[in-house]
């Protein structure tokens, strides 16, 4: 047993490391990669991006031909996409992500986005650009740090 005295040493400062990783590893987590943290706060911004940008599309320009209900729709289905896209941003916020509440998020998203996924729209249409490569990310970043 160790005294007060006792040095710790770089092999067995390691071991501790190594040792609390892996009790955090059967607790569910303990991906302390710095390759990880910067994943993770790169999905904060993508879907940061994606609100915003569903924050946008819900404008109705002034000059629209759209009827009332084609306003209320689109009304309707962009504020879906932006809530849910904020669920995801606040999913990755910190280190301990929410899997759970990720994973509804992005599934409501694409409920609510399937009625305009493959419209003419060209706003549409980048934004499920946007959309395809955030999954990309959220995919690369399960793989590698959950």
């Amino acid at each position: 047993m160790m005294g007060c005295n006792a040095r710790i040493t770089r092999g067995s400062a390691r071991a501790i490391g190594l040792a609390v990783c892996l009790l955090g590893i059967g607790l569910g987590g303990c991906r302390p990669s710095h390759e990880c943290e910067a994943s993770r706060l790169e999905l904060v911004q993508t879907w940061e991006t994606l609100r915003n940008t569903a924050t946008s599309r819900k404008q109705i320009p002034e000059v629209s031909n759209l009827s009332q209900a084609q306003e209320a729709e689109r009304i309707r289905t962009w504020t879906a996409i932006e809530d849910q896209s904020e669920l995801m941003r606040s999913s990755f916020e910190t280190p301990q992500v929410t899997w759970p509440s990720a994973e509804k998020a992005r599934a409501a998203i694409a409920q609510a986005f399937k009625p305009i996924e493959g419209s003419d729209d060209p706003m549409a249409r980048g934004f499920a650009t946007t959309l395809g490569e955030a999954d990309k990310q959220l995919d690369l970043f399960r793989q590698k740090c959950r």
